[in-house]
């Protein structure tokens, strides 16, 4: 659906189905980041951002999705009116540059623990720090 490192063009409303957020670190398997069902969103990150994909997204089943383009979202965003408005939006913008800047960081945190003795172990520890997270 997503790969980490593409173009944000759209956002994405998951109406039907089930898609699983995953993270390559150093080469090892993927990590498996959220489980996302319908009424859940993907590829706000990058579009607050403006960066590009911070995840892979991959259908676990089939899933329908409504597209809506990244220009729309972010009209949509900055119609607020005021400083009611402007305060909203940075606020969304800069929780989403703080979230990616923390999943650049997974890297680091594999050696956190020195260096771990099973890739599994380094999965399970990281599943439990990000439980729950969307991209």
């Amino acid at each position: 659906m997503v790969l980490e490192g593409g173009l944000a063009r759209d956002l994405i409303v998951i109406l039907t189905g089930k898609a699983r957020v995953e993270k390559r670190i150093r080469g090892r398997d993927s990590l498996v980041l959220a489980r996302l069902g319908a009424g859940e969103i993907l590829g706000e990150l990058s579009i607050l951002t403006g960066r590009r994909r911070s995840a892979t997204v991959v259908a676990e089943s089939g899933v329908s999705a409504l597209i809506v383009p990244g220009a729309k979202v972010r009209k949509l965003l900055g119609s607020g009116y005021g400083g009611r408005g402007k305060f909203q939006r940075q606020m969304m913008e800069s929780l989403a540059r703080r979230l990616v800047r923390l999943l650049e960081q997974l890297p680091m945190y594999q050696g956190a623990w020195r260096e771990p003795r099973t890739a599994a172990a380094v999965r399970s520890a990281l599943e439990k720090m990000y439980a729950g997270w969307a991209i």
